[in-house]
């Protein structure tokens, strides 16, 4: 067999044995779907937009009756709750019109305890309060002034309140009543507690890093010993909850771990690795038999894991911006990054489980992100459409900054954007250009396509794709697809004729395995398939509205295949969309 030959062969078993998916992101139903990669059969939800539900959420709860997950919302003021079994939203919300609800405690399944921030009208004082879940009511149960109440316990007929402002524990009669301080010293900006029984009880000492432990002797609590220390890598201890195992579980909001703590030899042991699952920041747990829920305020999700701390996916999602941009795929091919052209955000998933990782805000300061892209050092880059520029996010930090300034090189409405293989940023934009920037500097560097489509005749490109030393454009208005070199932008041919197919308003491009040429056609809500070398009409690969598809605007595949090779189950490619420009003006 000769070398070229085995070559094909060993990618064909490579690419095999990967599931075979393709996933289409709509613009009018804002969801993210899969479909088989070789059939177009439906297969599941990837990834979809949440109108209702928390933001940025407080505490976590089960109901004891049923087992029901409720998440209070400090983003909205509001307590919801959820289908423990589908993480589906039970609307409406349980409660609305509160000011920034925190810890959440069931005493029974119909009285839920919160810690409720300082509202507009007392805002020098924090609240205890109590709702009725059956009638919605809520009660005060104490208030304390210049107290700031991260999260609330049960013990008896009393409930607890940690004050990270105040440096203390305050105790209320569960039925209402005042405040006393029960551990007024020796705490720094603690952030959570729990009860190990009647006589024992462990708070979270974010500001040490420590978890500490106090006993009630004689009716007062004193400290008794320290449970986890700021030795053992923990990171701003800010959850807590009991396992069914009687360890303690200790979330670390600095360090995005979970750990368990013997509560007897005091061990300790990694429970959930940093950063596992998307794992940031977890604000609070919960144990619902072997399933941990953790609070993602980063995600704005409610993720679980298991027993062994395997993470197994999102049990509920809070309010997302809408995923109505473009996509990309990272490096390694284990997240997916979708611009939220009108949320002004850029959402990350893991593209296997599509759990939520990471949501980035304000990127283009409102100014519409139209598409994301990878760079070769893992930041994200993002074009701002209403801004004529690129903007860059740090892909550690999360910090953005400009790349490309405004109108940089004649830079406008950009459309979509993607690094070549020369290490620079290629973006398209409503011009009739696209347009070529240093990858290190962000600095113009020549219309690499300019307006007369190289002297093959003008073009309107929007996506565009690298392959094979060559670039592969699409023509919104012209309903075509062109070839130029790669490496001179030298014109080659109109590869797809206008209109081939039924192609309309084609957005996007992406190469299946076996060669073929995947386009979005926006204009009929499809994605076509042509002969990458001739453009010859292979047939419709997802069908015109399949499940709701609306607008195709970004095609990427897992994995991607560097050269083309004959398409085998395994081949996975990845559609966003978004509503494009229709307009150059």
């Amino acid at each position: 067999m000769q070398r070229a030959a085995v070559v094909a062969v060993l990618l064909l078993a490579a690419v095999a044995s990967r599931s075979a998916e393709l996933l289409v992101a709509g613009e009018g139903n804002r969801a993210v779907l899969g479909f088989d990669a070789a059939s177009g059969a439906f297969a599941r939800v990837f990834a979809q937009t949440v109108d209702d539900g928390f933001a940025n959420p407080g505490g976590i709860a089960l109901r004891p009756t049923d087992g029901a997950l409720f998440v209070s919302s400090r983003g909205t003021g509001e307590i919801w709750r959820y289908d423990t079994a589908t993480g589906a939203v039970v609307t409406p919300a349980v409660k609305t019109g509160l000011f920034a609800p925190n810890g959440i405690e069931f005493s029974s399944g119909t009285t839920l305890y919160f810690a409720d921030a300082k509202d507009i009208n007392s805002e020098s004082a924090d609240a205890v309060k109590r709702l009725d879940v059956a009638t919605g009511v809520v009660t005060l149960v104490g208030s304390t002034a210049s107290a700031e109440f991260a999260d609330v316990a049960l013990n008896g007929s009393d409930v607890f309140a940690v004050d990270s402002d105040g440096n203390r524990v305050v105790r209320f009669p569960a039925a209402g009543g005042s405040g006393t301080t029960v551990i007024g010293s020796g705490l720094s900006s603690p952030s959570d507690l729990a009860f190990r029984s009647t006589t024992r009880l462990i708070v979270a000492d974010t500001g040490s890093d420590r978890v500490l432990e106090y006993l009630n002797s004689g009716g007062s609590w004193v400290f008794d010993r320290v449970v986890l220390p700021a030795s053992s890598g923990v990171s701003d201890p800010c959850a807590l909850a009991i396992a069914p195992s009687g360890a303690l579980t200790v979330g670390g909001c600095l360090s995005n771990s979970v750990v368990q703590v013997d509560l007897t030899t005091l061990a300790v042991t990694t429970l959930i690795a940093s950063g596992a699952g998307g794992l940031a920041s977890p604000k609070d747990l919960a144990w619902n038999a072997t399933t941990l829920f953790v609070a993602n305020p980063v995600a704005n999700a409610i993720a679980y894991y298991d027993a062994s701390g395997a993470p197994t996916g999102v049990r509920a999602q809070g309010v997302t911006a809408p995923l109505d941009g473009g996509i990309a795929v990272s490096a390694d091919e284990s997240r997916v990054a979708i611009a939220s052209l009108s949320g002004d955000e850029v959402a990350e998933h893991a593209s296997g489980t599509a759990a939520p990782l990471r949501r980035f805000t304000g990127i283009c300061g409102g100014q519409f992100p139209s598409d994301v892209a990878y760079g070769p050092g893992g930041d994200l880059f993002v074009a701002c459409f209403g801004a004529n520029s690129v903007n860059r996010i740090d892909g550690v930090t999360g910090a953005v900054s400009g790349f490309v300034p405004a109108s940089s090189g004649g830079l406008f409405a950009p459309r979509a954007l993607a690094f070549g293989p020369n290490g620079n940023l290629f973006v398209s934009g409503a011009t009739g250009e696209l347009l070529q920037f240093n990858g290190t500097s962000g600095a113009f560097v020549n219309a690499f396509v300019d307006a007369s489509g190289n002297g093959g005749g003008a073009i309107d490109p929007y996506g565009f794709r690298f392959a094979s030393g060559s670039l592969y454009v699409t023509s919104f208005f012209t309903d075509s697809v062109a070839v130029f070199s790669a490496t001179s932008g030298a014109f080659i041919a109109t590869r797809v004729a206008s209109g081939s197919g039924g192609l309309d308003e084609p957005t996007a491009l992406a190469f299946a395995a076996d060669g073929a040429l995947l386009v979005a056609s926006h204009g009929d809500d499809s994605v076509r398939r042509y002969h990458a070398g001739t453009g010859a009409y292979l047939g419709s690969f997802v069908t015109a509205g399949s499940h709701g598809l609306d607008g195709p605007v970004d095609l990427a595949t897992l994995p991607e295949p560097a050269t083309p090779i004959a398409l085998v189950a395994g081949a996975l490619a990845l559609v966003a969309l978004a509503r494009p420009n229709r307009s150059r003006a």
